[in-house]
């Protein structure tokens, strides 16, 4: 294949890292706008330390650079976190927007929002159909909303990654998987949700398919990213096997609810809570998402979940040896 030049925004994050390292690794020249350095210290050559807010600088380095192709991963993507702090992901999308019209040969845009733009239980009518619950989730619709009102000569794509896992994920060492680990993590009985997850090797695999396919197939189009939906106690369980070689622990559900509702009065004295409401509406709700056209178009993962559980687990025990020992 050609070598390609690729801007990736974001690159510092969890699955930009994964692509970031995916693209040297096929040997196309990358340029990684993020405000953080890049965790993989093997790609340090590709970082740019910029903020996506910085208008001008993104355009200039964009321009300067001449991209095939632009990700744009950047992104706040806390869903604790207010409206206000969520503005790198619509007016950062902005600054991207300009800065490719303003290349002298137009680039792809790959833009990442989320699933979370449509709540659980609600079945879309046509691709703008939103229904955030989260801040972030509304700002991820405001972010496709200005592509799809965008006039230009763009070839751009959505994709919509589901609950992505492995290898450099930022949050679920020392959340979820840390719970399984400790077996701390309680399924209630009787309740067993569809959910979407997604191998982050799947998922680089499918983003790099949105620039190696023709761009008729792709373009002014919404994909979701990840594998096949299954049940949440199957993804929970290969993890908990593979650190404790024990199932995930099953309570009852009003144990659950109880703990959930104790989990809310100790946020509002300002203390952790490893559960509450949101997180038992979570953890106990179908959330499904098509991946049919994704399939199709982009291809299915490489790797099954047991041999990327085995990977994952034995990233998180050279990562983070005393938390995971054998």
């Amino acid at each position: 294949m050609t070598q390609r030049r690729i801007v990736v925004t974001g690159g510092s994050g969890f699955i930009g890292t994964n692509l970031v390292a995916a693209l040297i690794a096929r040997g196309d020249q990358v340029l990684s706008i993020d405000v953080k350095p890049l965790m993989d210290a093997a790609a340090k050559a590709a970082w740019c330390e910029l903020d996506l807010l910085d208008a001008d600088g993104v355009r200039d380095r964009i321009v300067r650079f001449a991209p095939d192709a632009i990700y744009n991963l950047a992104a706040v993507a806390d869903i604790a976190l207010p409206a206000a702090a969520m503005l790198p992901n619509t007016e950062g999308l902005r600054n991207v927007v300009m800065a490719a019209r303003a290349c002298a040969v137009l680039p792809r845009l790959v833009h990442a929002s989320t699933q979370l733009v449509v709540a659980p239980g609600h079945e879309p009518a046509h691709p703008r159909d939103f229904k955030p619950y989260t801040p972030y989730g509304e700002s991820k619709a405001e972010s496709e909303s200005i592509l799809w009102n965008d006039t230009g000569a763009l070839v751009w794509t959505i994709v919509r990654p589901a609950t992505i896992w492995g290898p450099w994920h930022a949050s679920f060492p020392q959340s979820i998987w840390r719970y399984l680990n400790r077996r701390w993590y309680m399924l209630p009985t009787g309740i067993d949700p569809v959910r979407s997850y997604g191998y982050i090797d799947t998922v680089v695999e499918q983003m790099l398919a949105v620039i190696d396919v023709e761009a008729a197939a792709v373009d002014h189009k919404i994909f979701y990213l990840g594998d096949e939906p299954v049940r949440s106690s199957v993804w929970l369980d290969a993890f908990s096997l593979a650190m404790t070689g024990r199932r995930t622990r099953r309570v009852p559900g009003a144990l659950l609810r109880l703990l959930a509702t104790g989990g809310e009065a100790v946020k509002r004295l300002g203390g952790p809570a490893p559960i509450d409401r949101g997180r038992l509406y979570r953890m106990t709700t179908d959330y499904p998402v098509p991946m049919e056209e994704t399939f199709r178009v982009l291809g299915r993962g490489t790797t099954g979940m047991v041999e990327g559980v085995a990977t994952t687990v034995a990233w998180l025990r050279e990562q983070y040896p005393e938390e995971y020992r054998r």
